[in-house]
């Protein structure tokens, strides 16, 4: 007691005593600057001047000490293991200045270090223990099943569907299970649901399709135009679509239409082209723009990756020709080529399922002619004005006119693009285009009922949704389980 008392009335502490060093004999004990004294560890602690003890951070947010850097946490733990034997034989002066140099050392609080030096258990990492499965292999079984049965839709709109089907489907018998996994499947959450579906949905390739982050550079790169931008008296702004002549199922290759359509005057140009790859794409492109009675300004095709891509950029960019592109999903913008998707090619072709190089002369033949057909001698109507009166709208409609008077009428062609078309006109003679037009049509079907009359034209594909089961029809041949 009487040593304790000196050493709080600030005398020379009796800690390093002669007669302590002989009974204890630990380095910690050795006397600043002695022989013995320790030069590295926390032992080191006894030459450091005190530090306030009430706080034991005060000495490290004032940058004070040799050591400020804060250990991490497995580094910290290793030092405290070592502290502890050395804290525990040491007394208390000694172990006041232990702890400020363990607070300068981890920077932890003072009390902080003295409940992990008490408790040793603190200072060893254990292994967190897993979490319990709540949703297992029945669960996800049961989930897999209505997600099939309802469309594989996603897990946002399959979460409130199943908490309304779930109980109403086990009430009226038309489908079991037992009421644990009953009980989970009502309160399933989106992301949980999309979590336990995802290997099924990589099985079945239903994984969604994300845009690469150099294709929404390249988009940005594009400037959006919509319908009411366009400057409709100028001629030479083109609209682009592609018309997929797939028949009742998309898979392999089949033909494809890229259609244009001038805005200002309603030419239109269409040029099959065997795979919607970006160098056809291109290629077509550039028949299209050699036949083209006046010169291209701009491109204006929707989002699709065929058309917009890094090929179309440079050739735009070596013709100088501008490049605008429609809203996502928004089929409006592009209304003026949209409508001649119908006017002008499926009701030509009609819906069949095109392909191999045979069916691709035949159309691009009668495309030529179509295309004669459709610039000189059909007219067409403008929209002038629409007015709503209660529940009825009145449009107005300009005088009709062909795209080939439209364009003379423009006053934007050159002489000799004008000779070259009134010399054209000329030429043709309507009753023998019309021939020609069913001739070719008349060839483009026989082999289609050729094509049709083969074994292997009907594919035995069973159905992989509701979706694909009304789209495909007849092409598709169900398994006796289903019919």
């Amino acid at each position: 007691m009487g040593q304790e008392k000196s050493n709080r009335s600030g005398r020379s502490p009796a800690l390093f005593a002669e007669g302590d060093f002989g009974q204890r004999g630990h380095p910690s004990r050795v006397p600043s600057g002695s022989p013995r004294s320790p030069l590295t560890g926390p032992g080191r602690a006894a030459e450091d001047p005190p530090a306030d003890r009430r706080k034991g951070q005060a000495g490290l947010e004032a940058g004070q000490g040799p050591h400020t850097e804060v250990m991490d946490a497995e580094a910290r733990n290793q030092y405290l293991r070592e502290l502890r034997e050395e804290y525990g034989l040491a007394r208390k002066a000694l172990k006041s200045r232990l702890l400020d140099e363990a607070v300068k050392r981890t920077g932890l609080a003072r009390k902080v270090i003295i409940r992990k030096l008490a408790r040793p258990v603190t200072l060893v990492r254990r292994p967190r223990a897993k979490r319990r499965r709540i949703y297992d292999a029945a669960v996800a079984a049961a989930l897999i099943e209505l997600w099939t049965l309802f469309d594989y839709p996603c897990g946002q709109r399959l979460a409130p569907l199943l908490r309304e089907q779930v109980p109403r489907l086990r009430q009226q018998g038309w489908w079991q299970c037992p009421e644990e996994v009953a009980a989970k499947l009502v309160r399933i959450s989106a992301k949980t649901a999309d979590r336990l579906l995802a290997p099924q949905r990589r099985q079945l390739r239903l994984d969604r399709r994300r845009g690469s982050s150099m294709r929404r550079l390249l988009l940005e790169q594009i400037p959006l135009k919509v319908a009411e931008e366009w400057d409709r008296r100028q001629v030479g702004n083109l609209q682009v679509d592609f018309v997929a002549h797939c028949g009742q199922s998309t898979a392999g290759r089949f033909l494809w239409t890229l259609s244009t359509v001038d805005i200002a005057s309603n030419w239109w140009e269409g040029e099959p082209v065997m795979d919607r790859t970006q160098q056809s794409t291109r290629c077509a492109l550039d028949a299209i723009r050699r036949r083209l009675p006046f010169r291209l300004r701009e491109i204006h095709p929707d989002n699709d990756h065929s058309v917009i891509n890094h090929l179309l950029v440079e050739y735009c960019r070596e013709n100088q020709i501008a490049l605008s592109r429609s809203r996502p999903l928004k089929k409006n913008d592009n209304c003026w080529v949209e409508q001649k998707n119908w006017t002008h090619v499926r009701k030509l072709v009609g819906y069949h399922r095109l392909s191999g190089g045979l069916q691709y002369r035949l159309l691009k033949d009668l495309y030529r002619v179509w295309s004669l057909w459709r610039n000189y001698f059909q007219p067409v109507m403008r929209l002038a004005s629409k007015t709503r009166r209660g529940s009825q709208v009145h449009r107005r409609y300009d005088v009709p006119a062909t795209p080939y008077q439209r364009l003379l009428a423009s006053g934007q062609l050159s002489q000799a693009a004008r000779e070259s078309l009134q010399q054209r006109y000329a030429s043709l003679n309507p009753i023998q285009l019309r021939q020609q037009i069913e001739q070719r049509q008349n060839e483009l079907l026989r082999t289609l009922r050729r094509s049709e009359t083969r074994p292997d034209s009907v594919r035995k594909l069973t159905p992989r949704s509701v979706t694909s089961f009304v789209t495909q029809g007849a092409a598709v041949r169900l398994p006796e389980e289903m019919t």
